[in-house]
């Protein structure tokens, strides 16, 4: 039989692996290679005993060589942990990770049905072979994207983390543009308190950095204009200046960008009395020292955080203890004692518990199940140890100051769109992906802003984000940088620049661009994208793909798995990081489920397009199992709950079709309860099981098509994806706890575009004119509704309408 050679001109390699006795006693392989040889007709087919041990890995790299592959398929163990390693070894005989792919045979095939028939398996390893060969056949390959470095870097926001990163960067050579609060470096040592109060001890080191940033002939400082936007990728960004007086904005065109923001202190409110005079906050109580000198009074610091719910506690003792002590270290007359909730853990050495005693400054426990009272010149306290009623006399009251991301940093935060949640600070979990498959790894971050912490920690910050770039810029200048191969990639042909993808995107990687009418967000960053997806799924016009994984690939393997499985066989999806990685553990573990499930895996639940759910059941699916991780634990944010989504608009298109919507399900995966899955799987074919296959006749299959032709549909797509979840929301219009309204507005708009597909494919397929009853009659609709829509879609120019004896006929143009 002739080879295959794809329309692209892939030649695709298969090669089989006996791992042992773990496939090869259980899977009847001959059987196999004799199926894949018939059916799929590979260019070359070969079985091995580990393609993955050194001589194996040296017979793939032959057999490419001597047939000229380009595509590799590997069916043996889990991809999880084996394909980055084939696509690691096969990229020196010039194949990329797309290139490449793997079946799990073994835990999906033999260990997991060990007690059916060799011959059986071998047919069920034929069919997912299949899927993943034909998804194989349709990618096209792609370049690499070389990343540049155009212009210096600039370092945003004024935070004191600037400073470290600026000099770190101006020592390795770089050019670097700070903005600055002010130029001249007393000022900012004058101002470091309103930021980082109790910091007095430090202001020595702080200054020589600060000096020394600024002598820097590589040194560029602005401290006039704000951030107005960022426009572009990482290597070449815009970023403008509003303009100042008469002057017009100010644009800046930089390779890299660091977020150096700080947060702001404020004082308690009236709650605790608070009067800016008496009773004040760590920052009041500097900026009195500044002016009127340090104090020769009584002074109690009250870490009162705990009782304002703030989990700072730490912080603000740190900062009373270097105020008290600075205090007492310049003023002797002074009394300083720190009053403290018994549930605060002491931050303090052992040296400095001891200079605390010789200084006289006090650390007074009290118990944490009663609050403190303040009154005038005395603070009330029970005492932990012998719960006696005790006061403390005061005449000025210190509290701990309460923590804000900032105003300020929270703006410039969106404009970099770095996510923000009202009134959190801006550190959060990055998502959970393998080093390799993003190129930045992490936002360029630095301050307080992020999270509070101390000056020290701040200038560590600084310098640890300035040490990473100095990495990536000098690849980028030596031309040995380039983005992830696995992230998306906009289509500026399609994108009509609505903004929806830049809104789901969670990793912050799409940006706009200057457009002829301004600037559309259809830029994806390649070193800040991680390859989720569910953007992509999102997009109505189909604009955005990710580029080792694109729709027509994943199409091609749904298409083929779903045309070749039998009546009574069920399809599936599962998370790379949830359902499949479950899957591959109840193989290993010997669990089994029913051997009629088929499973593909993908990379994140997420990324599953409705076009792919309705292309499966378009070739022959009777269902769909979709496996995500578990609520709320989704590597890509919340690709899970657009998954639920998705899936609610399937069974609502299945229910006009007159199907039951029981036959598409999400559930969850999680890598440590392989049986769970199992118990899932065997639920779920039971209830497949129970419904039968679909009859498949003429009138059902033109409705399903029209399913399908749905999906592709722009406003049914837009509707879904305002409707997604966005990073930042905790309440959204799908969620459940209130989705009536959002599900009435969905339903409505599903019916009306499915009625009008059905009634487009009708005349399509007719090719010539009808009239209004014989499209009733031959879509069985409600008269109301077929008036309805043939009069939008002959106003709309979708299909011609023409008059005989006063009778409106329609037809396609």
């Amino acid at each position: 039989m002739t080879a295959q050679v794809s329309s692209n001109g892939a030649r695709c390699g298969v090669f089989l692996c006996q791992c042992g006795l773990k496939i090869a006693p259980k899977v009847d392989l001959p059987a196999l290679e004799q199926m894949i040889r018939e059916q799929l007709s590979p260019t070359h087919l070969e079985t091995m005993p580990f393609p993955c041990m050194a001589p194996g890995m040296e017979g793939v790299k032959k057999a490419i060589r001597d047939n000229r592959l380009d595509r590799v398929l590997v069916a043996g163990c889990e991809p999880r942990i084996m394909l980055k390693k084939f696509q690691r070894n096969l990229r020196e005989m010039g194949l990329e990770e797309e290139q490449v792919d793997m079946v799990n045979l073994r835990d999906h095939v033999a260990l997991v049905h060990a007690g059916q028939p060799p011959a059986e398996l071998a047919i069920k390893g034929s069919k997912l072979v299949a899927a993943e060969m034909a998804g194989l056949m349709a990618t096209r390959t792609i370049a690499p994207q070389k990343v540049e470095c155009k212009g210096p870097v600039m370092v945003l926001g004024g935070g004191m983390a600037t400073y470290s990163a600026a000099l770190e960067l101006v020592r390795a050579g770089i050019d670097t543009i700070i903005s600055v609060l002010s130029y001249d470096v007393e000022d900012e040592i004058r101002m470091l308190h309103e930021r980082y109060p109790g910091e007095r001890h430090f202001h020595g080191r702080l200054r020589k950095i600060l000096q020394e940033v600024h002598e820097s002939p590589h040194i560029r400082a602005i401290s006039k204009g704000e951030v107005e936007k960022v426009m572009g990728n990482w290597g070449d960004y815009n970023v403008t200046f509003s303009a100042v007086g008469d002057q017009l904005p100010t644009t800046y065109k930089v390779g890299a960008i660091i977020a150096a923001l700080d947060a702001e202190m404020l004082h308690q409110g009236p709650d605790f009395g608070h009067d800016g005079v008496r009773v004040l906050c760590h920052t009041e109580l500097e900026e009195q020292i500044w002016v009127q000198g340090v104090p020769s009074h009584r002074l109690v610091f009250w870490i009162n955080d705990i009782e304002t719910n703030r989990p700072w506690d730490r912080l603000s003792f740190r900062s009373a203890w270097n105020l008290a002590r600075n205090i007492r270290i310049s003023n002797v007359k002074s009394q300083a004692c720190i009053l403290f909730n018994s549930r605060i853990t002491v931050p303090l050495s052992t040296a400095e518990r001891v200079q605390a005693r010789a200084l006289g400054i006090r650390l007074i426990q009290y118990d944490g199940n009663l609050r403190p009272t303040i009154q005038s010149g005395y603070i009330t306290y029970n005492d932990l140890y012998d719960q006696i009623e005790r006061e403390l006399p005061w005449d000025q009251l210190v509290l701990s100051p309460l923590r804000d991301p900032g105003h300020e940093s929270i703006r410039i935060a969106k404009i970099l769109g770095i996510y923000t949640y009202e009134g959190q600070f801006l550190d959060r979990e990055p998502q959970m992906v393998r080093p390799d498959e993003v190129g930045l790894g992490e936002k360029l971050l630095a301050g307080s802003s992020r999270r509070p912490c101390e000056l020290q920690e701040t200038l560590r910050q600084g310098r640890r984000v300035a040490r990473l770039l100095i990495d990536l810029v000098k690849k980028a200048r030596a031309g040995e940088l380039y983005g992830a191969r696995d992230t998306c990639l906009v289509d500026p042909s399609l994108c009509t620049g609505c903004g929806l993808c830049k809104e789901i995107c969670d990793c912050g990687a799409i940006l706009p661009v200057e457009g002829p009418g301004g600037g559309i967000p259809r830029a994806v960053d390649p070193m800040v994208c991680t390859g989720g997806g569910t953007c992509a799924a999102s997009c109505p016009h189909l604009a955005l793909n990710v580029q080792t994984r694109p729709l027509a690939r994943r199409e091609a393997r749904a298409g083929a798995l779903a045309h070749r499985l039998s009546d009574n066989e069920v399809m599936g999806y599962a998370c790379s990081w949830g359902g499949a990685a479950a899957a591959d553990h109840a193989g290993l573990q010997g669990l089994a489920y029913n051997p009629r499930f088929y499973l593909l895996r993908m990379r994140c639940i997420g990324e599953l397009d409705p076009i792919i759910m309705g292309r499966a059941f378009l070739e022959g699916a009777n269902s769909l199992l979709l496996l995500g991780c578990n609520p709320e634990t989704c590597h890509h944010s919340y690709g899970l709950d657009h998954t639920w989504s998705r899936s609610l608009m399937l069974k609502k298109l299945l229910e006009l079709s007159g199907l039951e919507r029981d036959r598409i399900s999400l559930a969850h995966g999680d890598l440590n309860d392989p049986l769970q899955l199992a118990r899932t799987v065997d639920a779920f074919v039971s209830t497949i099981d129970r419904l039968g296959p679909i009859n498949r006749n003429p009138s059902t299959q033109a409705k399903i098509q029209a399913l399908y032709d749905t999906l592709h549909n722009a406003r049914v797509r837009w509707v879904l994806g305002a409707s997604l979840r966005r990073p930042w929301e905790t309440s959204y219009p799908t969620d459940q706890r209130h989705a009536m309204d959002y599900d009435i507005t969905l339903s409505d708009v599903i019916t009306e575009e499915f009625c009008r597909t059905r009634i487009t494919n009708l005349l399509k397929q007719e090719a010539r004119l009808m009239h209004l009853g014989e499209v009733v009659e031959a879509l069985k609709l409600e008269k109301k509704r077929a008036v309805e829509c043939l009069k939008d879609l002959a106003g709309e120019g979708f299909i011609s309408r023409t008059f005989k004896d006063a009778v409106p006929y329609y037809s396609l143009f």
